[in-house]
């Protein structure tokens, strides 16, 4: 199974959707799709798996698995699709000054209530 960067590239290419990318990186997006349009001409699989990741469906999971798949070879195998999905996960994996970090070290349990986000307002008691 790809890593979870891959498969969000993989889902964003597949469905021209990037909800935490900025404009820099879907225009990275188009790119990479044309080029990978261009190379799984010549895989019947990877073109078919590209259009069934594009609408939801029961396919649609193991489509996105099979373009994260292919994806990777062509990473490997192509010097354009490389720098491209180098590029974007970069993007996907650069943290904004707007993050949130949450973390959880040792035992919670009990009536112990772990509450983690960011920006709350108002009361947040039960």
């Amino acid at each position: 199974m790809s890593d979870p960067v891959t498969l969000s590239i993989a889902t964003a290419v597949a469905t021209g959707v990037a909800t935490k990318l900025g404009e820099g990186a879907n225009v990275l997006l188009g790119k990479l799709a044309q080029a990978l349009t261009r190379r799984f001409a010549r895989d019947p699989e990877a073109q078919s798996a590209l259009v069934s990741a594009r609408f939801e469906g029961p396919e649609q999971p193991r489509a996105i698995e099979v373009v994260a798949e292919r994806l990777e070879r062509a990473e490997e195998e192509d010097p354009e699709i490389r720098e491209l999905v180098g590029r974007l996960r970069a993007e996907a994996t650069r943290e904004s000054d707007d993050s949130v970090s949450n973390v959880i070290e040792g035992n919670v349990s009990g009536n112990a209530r772990v509450i983690m986000g960011r920006d709350f307002n108002g009361d947040i008691r039960p």
